[in-house]
């Protein structure tokens, strides 16, 4: 199954948390990342500026089991959970996997969020433009377009590889 993954930073050497991040999460499967983008911080003001980016793996590893290996490379690489929208290190978050709709109190795909945040759209749709959001029916590059998020998504030059 292909599953579609935001990597996002604010601390420390962002942009090498990134490609961090996406080089354990190829060990995991086949990878194919989007370019790196500059974002406002969503949930909260008071935060510094975030770099995100997307990433789809091939894998059939079930999704309870990728969200325990996301999580231990979160924490391998220095992730504290102390509050919401906190500033972090590293975040994995689970977007889509396939036409899977799961949900139980850790984990819900399509993620909750998935149409609300600019900084997921934007760099999915990039790699995912066609893939549907199993709810809606809708594709990526459509929910991108609806999108009321107003928060500040700059592209780089920088691709995940």
């Amino acid at each position: 199954m292909k599953i579609y993954l935001s990597l996002g930073s604010n601390l420390d050497n962002r942009e090498k948390n990134l490609l961090e991040a996406y080089k354990r999460i190829s060990e995991i499967g086949e990878t194919k990342g989007s370019h790196i983008y500059r974002t406002e911080p969503w949930g909260r003001e008071d935060l510094s500026e975030f770099l995100n980016a997307c990433v789809s793996i091939e894998t059939a590893t079930q999704l309870q089991k990728l969200l325990q290996l996301f999580q231990g490379i979160e924490e391998d690489m220095g992730r504290e959970r102390k509050e919401r929208w906190e500033s972090r290190i590293i975040d994995i978050d689970i977007l889509l996997g396939g036409n899977t709709i799961y949900k139980n109190s850790k984990l819900e795909v399509p993620h909750i969020h998935l149409k609300k945040r600019r900084f997921y759209l934007e760099p999915l749709s990039e790699i995912a433009k066609d893939e549907r959001d199993p709810l809606t029916g809708k594709t990526i590059q459509e929910l991108l377009k609806e999108c009321s998020d107003e928060k500040k998504v700059w592209k780089t030059g920088i691709i995940l590889q």
